[in-house]
């Protein structure tokens, strides 16, 4: 049996065994040595690795073994994958009712990992425009860039499509918001499979089984990730999400207190000058529901604080 040292980024990985799409385009399933286990080392999708490829004599098979994994630029734990460009965080402009919370964990995780976030409104043909503005305004003061589209009727993905052209792409967001579909949408011939709402539940059924990568013609590549909607606390200390919101950063200078989290601090300019209330028009500040959250997800990192030192 032959073999011969290569390099891949691991495109899936089920069961301990790891499916490495190689720099000339073939792939091989690899399992991991041992050494990885005491390292501390868990291989994800997305990591770029070297490999030892073996092949049977008579060229039916490759096999083979995950010798080291290249450095990584960023890692989320839960979906396991490595190495993200962009997050697709994609919300339902109708069914089932956006939980925002949820956008802005996703938008936290982002900023702390250098991950450039991208907010996909999707279902936009079923729902009224009032109801998208009301999603898209919460946002706009941050800068993020954001997207209204319909992967039944494909309006706006000519704008998506752009970004698939290089780099890693990451989905992300609650069950049944199309995130599948709008892949499909974008991707014809993905096949993957789409997930439907529970009409007694209103509740998505979990369709995507594993995190897998989709290399794409263009050099690109897309996660569909499960696991997502169903982000656990943020393991973050309250100064540290006051940083990770655009709209928040760089004010610390309009405070009396050096690391103001702009809550219940004595003069702080931010809770008296720069929430945006409902329905303005407004684009610097942090809107009012948006901030509302912040406050809520500071007040819970302090308590798992007190909880953990308890």
């Amino acid at each position: 049996m032959s073999e011969s040292i290569k390099k891949g980024i691991i495109i899936k990985g089920v069961g301990g065994f790891y499916t490495v799409l190689s720099e000339d385009g073939g792939t091989c399933v690899c399992k991991a040595r041992g050494l990885f286990r005491k390292q501390a080392i868990t291989p994800a999708v997305g990591d770029r690795t070297e490999y030892a490829e073996q092949q049977t004599p008579d060229g039916k098979a490759k096999t083979g073994y995950l010798m080291s994994i290249l450095p990584r630029k960023n890692e989320l734990i839960r979906p396991a994958c490595a190495n993200i460009d962009r997050l697709f965080i994609v919300i339902a402009a109708s069914k089932p009712l956006p939980d925002l919370l949820l956008v802005d964990k996703l938008l936290i995780l982002a900023e702390k990992y250098g991950i450039e976030p991208i907010l996909i409104i999707n279902k936009c043909d079923e729902a009224e425009e009032t109801a998208v503005d009301s999603i898209a305004r919460q946002y706009v003061p941050a800068g993020y860039r954001i997207h209204r589209v319909s992967a039944a009727t494909g309006e706006g993905l000519d704008e998506v499509r752009p970004y698939l052209a290089s780099g890693v792409i990451c989905l992300a967001g609650q069950s049944a918001v199309g995130k599948s579909s709008l892949l499909n949408a974008l991707l014809p011939g993905a096949g993957l499979k789409v997930g439907s709402l529970s009409e007694k539940t209103e509740r998505g059924r979990h369709t995507t089984r594993h995190t897998e990568l989709i290399p794409l013609p263009s050099g690109g590549a897309v996660l569909d990730t499960p696991g997502f909607s169903l982000l656990d606390a943020l393991e973050l200390e309250p100064e540290e999400i006051r940083l990770l919101y655009p709209e928040l950063r760089g004010e610390e200078e309009n405070c009396r207190f050096s690391g103001c989290l702009h809550i219940t601090e004595p003069g702080c300019r931010v809770k008296k000058e720069l929430i945006i209330d409902k329905n303005t028009g407004k684009t610097k500040g942090i809107h009012r529901e948006r901030y509302e959250r912040y406050v809520r997800l500071v007040n819970e990192a302090a308590e798992h604080r007190r909880h953990k030192y308890d």
